[in-house]
């Protein structure tokens, strides 16, 4: 899943631009997800929820027609990145705000750092000019690197790769460490793992589900959680 970020001064079009660059990743085929940093609180205290938080749960769950999930601390980038990827299998996650990460990033305002790959005028875009931007956007961006420097994809760290894909020079090297076969979190910290390792965990975990249940065959994916009361 490849991410990128759209950073800016308030009221610079931050949000448009985040719609627009959904619209035009899923016209292309695109499974797409988005991610939004907000200073005020998500829900309302004078609706049922909201009065669920006030008499003290620590988790608010609401579901109908669709579900939404509220926990009363903040959650940092990487354990939400890990708990999407776990969910579903996204091409692109868009996410509004978080400046300070190191992801490659749209900027619309004079905000501006090392990983922002364009600057734009977002009432200035055009559908040509928002294409463009596609272009790059699928070639600079990438996944959530966890410094594992494997060096499997050519480069001696994640953050030569990472300099170097924002830039440009490497447009069609990817990271050969993105999750693909297996996930693995301790005490809420993902751990990285290299293509050799996910493949290992994945092959010997669904061995040993199959010889638990023959009708198994057809596994798409096993989750399990482990938690030491010792």
């Amino acid at each position: 899943m490849k991410i990128i970020s759209v950073i800016g001064t308030k009221d610079t079009g931050k949000t448009t631009l985040v719609t627009r660059l959904v619209e035009k990743l899923s016209q292309k085929g695109y499974s797409v997800g988005t991610m939004k940093f907000s200073h005020v609180h998500f829900d309302l205290a004078d609706k049922d929820t909201g009065k669920h938080r006030q008499a003290g749960a620590k988790i608010v769950v609401g579901t109908g027609k669709e579900t939404f999930i509220l926990f009363d601390n903040p959650l940092d980038v990487e354990s939400i990145i890990t708990t999407i990827e776990s969910y579903d299998e996204l091409d692109f996650l868009v996410m509004e705000g978080f400046k300070s990460s190191k992801f490659a990033k749209i900027s619309v305002s004079s905000l501006k750092d090392d990983y922002t790959i364009q600057q734009v005028d977002v009432k200035s875009l055009n559908d040509e000019k928002m294409d463009e931007l596609v272009e790059i956007i699928e070639k600079r961006s990438y996944g959530l690197l966890q410094d594992l420097n494997c060096k499997k994809c050519g480069f001696e760290s994640c953050a030569d790769f990472s300099m170097d894909k924002v830039q440009g020079v490497a447009p069609e090297v990817h990271c050969k460490s993105q999750f693909k076969g297996a996930l693995l979190e301790v005490n809420g910290k993902r751990i990285p793992l290299n293509p050799f390792v996910q493949n290992i965990i994945a092959k010997t975990v669904t061995g040993m589900i199959n010889s638990l249940d023959k009708d198994s065959e057809d596994i798409d994916t096993i989750k399990i959680l482990v938690r030491d009361r010792d």
